[in-house]
C-alpha cells in the first residue's frame, strides 16, 4: 500500500486481473472479490460502479452508498486521472442530488484501487464558478487540471492506494474498517454535509406535499419557507439527534426555496 506520487503506475505492479478483460467484466469481478458484502447492482447514471447497503422496498428508503468508483480496463490506466474523471462525472450529472452520497470515491484498474474520502471533495460540487459542462474524459480542460492538482495532493497526503495482489489483507481490512456500516435494510441515516442536499430534496419530494400550506408563494412573502419545516423535522424530538450528530450545512447555500 502506498500513496501515489506520479501519474503512471509502476512497471513492477502485479496484475491481479487479466488486462485484456472488458471493463464490465472487471467491475463484476471486483464486486465479487472485494465488495461481496454490499449490493453492487445499482446503476447510478454514468457512475461506473456503486457499492451500497441493501435497501428495502419502502418508498422513503434509499440505498445507502458506501462507494462510487470509476473503472478502467488494463493495468496501466492512471488512477489519479480516473478519479478526476469520476468527480467531473458526479458534478456534471449532480448524482449527489439524486442518490445518497457515499463515504468514499474510488478508481480501479486490473492491478490497483485508489480511494478518496467523499468529504475531501464535496465542496467542489458547490463552487458557483465551476464549469461542469466540460467532458469528464477530456484531460486538457482547465477544470480537469485544477481537480487533478487537488486529487494529487490528497493522495500524496494519505495512504489510500492498494495493489490488489500485494495488499490483499490491507485492502480487506480497509474495506471492513471504513466501508462496512453493520446495517442492512432501511435504517436511519445520519445527516452530514455529504448528504444534506440529497436528503433535503427527498424531503421536498415526499414530505413537503403533505404539509397543509395553501400557497407556498404567499408563505414565502411572509417569511415562511419550506426549509423552516425541513429543519424543524430534523431537530424534532421524534428525530432527536445528539448535538454532535446534527447536520453540518453545505459549504455554500443549496437549500432552494419554493416560489
Amino acid at each position: 500500500m502506498r500513496a501515489t506520487t506520479n501519474r503512471l503506475p509502476s512497471s513492477k505492479a502485479n496484475i491481479f486481473y487479466p488486462p485484456s478483460i472488458l471493463e464490465e467484466e472487471l467491475k463484476n469481478r471486483v464486486a465479487v472479490d472485494w465488495f461481496g458484502a454490499f449490493d453492487c447492482s445499482h446503476i447510478l447514471g454514468k457512475v461506473d460502479f456503486c457499492a451500497a447497503v441493501a435497501a428495502t422496498d419502502l418508498p422513503l428508503c434509499d440505498a445507502e452508498s458506501v462507494l462510487w468508483a470509476e473503472a478502467k480496463r488494463g493495468a496501466d490506466a492512471p488512477l489519479d486521472f480516473a478519479l478526476v474523471q469520476l468527480i467531473l462525472t458526479i458534478g456534471k450529472e449532480r448524482t449527489f442530488d439524486k442518490h445518497l452520497p457515499p463515504k468514499y470515491l474510488a478508481a480501479f484498474n486490473a492491478a490497483r484501487i485508489a480511494f478518496i474520502p467523499y468529504s475531501e471533495v464535496v465542496e467542489i460540487f458547490y463552487q458557483n464558478d465551476f464549469n461542469w459542462n466540460v467532458a469528464p474524459s477530456d484531460h486538457e480542460t482547465r477544470e480537469f487540471g485544477d481537480l487533478y492538482q487537488r486529487v494529487i495532493r490528497i493522495l500524496e497526503s494519505a495512504t489510500l492506494e492498494f495493489d490488489f495482489a500485494k495488499d490483499d489483507a490491507e485492502l480487506r481490512r480497509f474495506i471492513k474498517a471504513n466501508l462496512n456500516t453493520g446495517r442492512t435494510g432501511c435504517q436511519p441515516v445520519q445527516i452530514t454535509k455529504n448528504n444534506f442536499t440529497h436528503i433535503y430534496q427527498r424531503w421536498r419530494e415526499t414530505v413537503m406535499p403533505t404539509i397543509l400550506m395553501p400557497d407556498w408563494a404567499v408563505a414565502k412573502k411572509n417569511g415562511i419557507i419550506d426549509a423552516d419545516f425541513f429543519l424543524a423535522d430534523i431537530f424534532s424530538s421524534d428525530n432527536a439527534l445528539p448535538t454532535s450528530s446534527r447536520p453540518t450545512m453545505p459549504p455554500s447555500p443549496t437549500v432552494s426555496t419554493s416560489s
